[in-house]
């Protein structure tokens, strides 16, 4: 939006020594943010007056001329197209180097075999207006003069951020503009006549017309105001009003329909002018399926039903706060008007405007929520600009006021104590008088207290509680005049919270030492995943809304969606390794959340961790995830065991399955490990050998928590002594069974190794070779050689005792 300052400065007085940048910078600190400011004569430079001296015809082309123009400090030759100049005649001519409003930049050319330096400019080049029939000519101008001199536009723009106000439907027009001015400034806004009563009587010699207005959608429509003026002469508007509009980027039409467009950036109200003489009657009514209206810019546009708009009683005339029609469309031979002020429901008008790709400045206004009071000030503000516009003019008929909308006049009591306390700073009870009495609230003293009326204009979609209203004081007050004090509130630290830690501890080991990647799946499965898996879905939890299609299952493993990870990757790598930590539901009794009202039985939910890895052959993946299990537990001082699983896994290859258990205290099935059957992994279209593991994770944050710390201590001063034992055992005997026995079995034992196992026919049936490496160690002192063998052999005997082991000796 651009904001003039010529305009701000016709309601409120601004200080010729507060420079543009420094208005800009107050705008941006207490009210908009300013984007840029432009110089209205820097828009023509290197467009300036010209006096033709010669004319000529090319010689190579009937329809072009050749010109000779005095620029004052040289003399040009220019080619041109337009026949309405004449020797003596003055006019504007773009330099080379020129860069016109309409972006077109003005370069040394070679037309139809003839030099061209310049150009001369039609009024629509110059966005001056809409006429192309000829060269702009000027009256009394001084040849060499800047164009913007000439003019008299000397204007500086802001052009203003428009999502900046996009709650503020006050600021859309000038005079609000300048209310926030001599709020910020401290200065008075001058006193505007917007008597409506004085405007609206009909002449005394005029025939009345009656005007019919119905409004059908009084939701849509809360207020429409409509008056006929009679003795109007279309014609081009008055300088004053011309440079306004260009000023801010808007085009001059004629003086009724830039009298509209005038008020609309004056006041933030859009306005509408009908020619009377095509008008019977005026209906706001929703459109009809498929009606059709040709719009302003000449584009034939189709309606759809539910779009607001006004009618005659058969045809559309305009698109309710959007555009009018051609039809009804202001014109040269123009003599009698009905002027529309009305107001718009906001989402009704973004809706039409975006469906028919047709934004406009008066939609733009109207889907910011306007003060339907607003229409009485642009009503009295446009009848009196006609009058002084065409004086001639007259009021033709009784203003027409259908309204259906209740004032909305809210007051609020402000706590002076509160105040102070949510601004961190006490700020004068007269300072804050007279900030929202400057803003145009009501204001009234009580004992510590402030009642404040908000006006209609905030009061639509701005400013409801006694929290607007603070912000409303210490933006106009200022930010930068509060002191910075840190808050007297004391702040401690977030609670850790171990289980979170350890997870993240986990995730860490994993993805960094590990050398997995962690994934994030949804908590949904499809029927035709579970039926893959040889799983029956008979126990899950249906979704009654699913977010995707067929994933209408809450998981109760992680295995599912950790497969499709594999089968989406395995084209891209040869080893893959993932972990997953997320949630599994059951149907089990869970969580009972309870409010006043009702209890709402919530399913069982439980963490679980899923580790798989992909790639290579059965037993290296497997082998693999073995590895990375124990090194997760022994990261936490926790040794992993590996038990033949029981209960079979409908998805796994037969006997190839284990258990996870720790010995801490107890025994504790953490969960389990197992290779992918083929047949399954066909299923689900994976061509890689795949080991997955699921593990409880609540269960090892447990054990983690409970298991001791690892702590340093000092390297032994004394050697140790390593001895090798190998005996033969029965096959069934696990091989952590007999490890754990020899750890307990003397203090001088501080390592266990196993380094082989061994079958073969030399053993006998149902037997396996074990060899260990043990390391004996005194912390008092050195071991002799006797000590550490008299030691081996009491071992020796007591796994012969506990397991019937045999010494191998071959």
């Amino acid at each position: 939006m651009f904001i003039s300052l010529n305009w701000l400065k016709d309601f409120v007085k601004i200080p010729d020594s507060l420079a543009p940048e420094d208005l800009a910078k107050k705008f941006s600190l207490h009210t908009v943010e300013v984007e840029s400011i432009v110089r209205q004569s820097e828009k023509f430079s290197k467009v300036i007056v010209g006096k033709i001296l010669e004319i000529k015809k090319h010689p190579q082309a009937d329809r072009l001329q050749l010109v000779k123009v005095d620029v004052g400090s040289e003399k040009l030759d220019i080619v041109c197209g337009a026949h309405n100049i004449k020797a003596g005649d003055l006019v504007p001519v773009a330099l080379v180097g020129a860069v016109l409003p309409n972006g077109m930049e003005i370069k040394e050319a070679e037309i139809r075999g003839e030099k061209s330096s310049g150009m001369l400019c039609a009024e629509d080049e110059l966005g001056l207006g809409r006429d192309h029939s000829g060269i702009f000519l000027l009256d009394g101008a001084k040849v060499g003069k800047n164009l913007g001199e000439h003019l008299g536009q000397s204007d500086i723009i802001f052009d203003v951020d428009n999502k900046s106000i996009t709650n503020r439907p006050d600021l859309w027009g000038h005079f609000g503009m300048a209310r926030e001015v001599a709020a910020f400034l401290g200065t008075k806004l001058k006193a505007v006549d917007y008597d409506l009563k004085k405007y609206t009587k009909p002449a005394k010699k005029v025939e009345i017309k009656k005007l019919k207005v119905e409004i059908k959608e009084e939701k849509l429509c809360p207020r429409y105001m409509a008056i006929a003026v009679n003795q109007i002469e279309v014609k081009d508007s008055p300088e004053w009003i011309k440079n306004r509009l260009i000023a801010v980027g808007m085009r001059p039409i004629n003086n009724i329909v830039d009298l509209t467009n005038y008020v609309m950036l004056e006041l933030g109200q859009p306005l509408h002018a009908f020619d009377a003489s095509l008008v019977k009657e005026i209906c706001v009514r929703q459109a009809k399926e498929k009606e059709e209206i040709e719009t302003l810019d000449g584009e034939k546009r189709i309606l759809a039903k539910d779009m607001l708009v006004i009618a005659d009683g058969e045809k559309p005339l305009a698109v309710a706060g959007v555009m009018g029609g051609v039809n009804s469309e202001i014109s040269a031979e123009t003599n009698s008007i009905i002027i529309e002020a009305a107001n718009f429901e906001p989402t009704q008008v973004r809706k039409t405007a975006h469906r028919l790709g047709l934004r406009t400045e008066s939609s733009m206004r109207f889907e910011k929520s306007l003060d339907p009071n607003l229409c009485e000030k642009a009503m009295a503000r446009i009848l009196a600009l006609a009058k002084e516009v065409c004086p001639k003019s007259e009021v033709a008929s009784y203003l027409v006021d259908e309204k259906s909308f209740k004032a909305k006049e809210n007051r609020l009591e402000i706590d002076l104590v509160w105040l102070e306390k949510i601004i961190g700073e006490k700020i004068e009870k007269r300072k804050i008088f007279n900030i929202l009495s400057d803003l145009g609230f009501g204001v009234k003293e009580l004992p510590e207290k402030l009642e404040v009326t908000i006006p209609t204009w905030r009061a639509m979609k701005d400013v409801s509680h006694q929290e607007d209203v603070a912000e409303e004081i210490v933006r106009i007050y200022g930010y930068d005049n509060l002191k910075a004090i840190m808050p007297a509130v004391t702040m401690d630290a977030p609670k850790n919270n171990k289980e979170i830690d350890l997870e993240r501890r986990i995730k860490n080991i994993l993805a960094q030492e590990a050398k997995l990647v962690e994934v994030y799946n949804y908590s949904f499965v499809s029927q035709d995943q579970l039926k893959k898996l040889k799983l029956e879905n008979k126990n899950y939890i249906k979704l009654v809304n699913p977010i995707v299609s067929g994933q209408d299952l809450l998981r109760q493993e992680l295995v599912p969606n950790i497969l499709e990870n594999i089968k989406l990757n395995q084209a891209r790598y040869n080893e893959i390794g993932l972990f997953e930590i997320g949630n599994v539901f059951s149907d089990l009794p869970g969580e009972i959340k309870k409010d006043n009202k009702s209890e709402e039985k919530l399913p069982f939910q439980e963490k679980r961790l899923g580790v798989v890895i992909a790639g290579g052959n059965n037993e290296d993946c497997f082998r693999q995830l073995k590895g990375v299990l124990e090194y997760l537990l022994k990261s936490f001082n926790l040794e992993a065991e590996f038990e033949v699983k029981a209960e079979a896994l409908p998805w796994a290859k037969a006997d190839e399955a284990a258990e996870l258990v720790v010995e801490a205290g107890g025994k504790y099935n953490l969960g389990f490990l197992a290779i992918l059957s083929k047949s399954v992994a066909s299923s689900f279209g994976i061509k890689k050998a795949v080991a997955i593991a699921e593990i409880n994770l609540r269960e090892l944050i447990e054990l983690i928590r409970r298991s001791p710390e690892k702590k340093y201590q000092r390297t032994p001063k004394y050697p140790s002594a390593v001895r090798d034992l190998a005996f033969v055992v029965e096959d069934k005997i696990l091989y952590n069974k007999i490890k754990e026995e020899i750890e307990k079995f003397s203090s001088l034992i501080k390592e266990v190794e196993l380094f082989d196992v061994y079958q073969g026919e030399e053993l006998g049936k149902d037997k396996k070779s074990l060899a260990f490496h043990l390391v004996y160690q005194s912390l008092e002192k050195t071991l002799t050689a006797e000590e550490v063998n008299e030691e081996q052999e009491r071992l020796v005997k007591f796994l012969e005792k506990k397991f019937s082991a045999q010494i191998r000796n071959f």
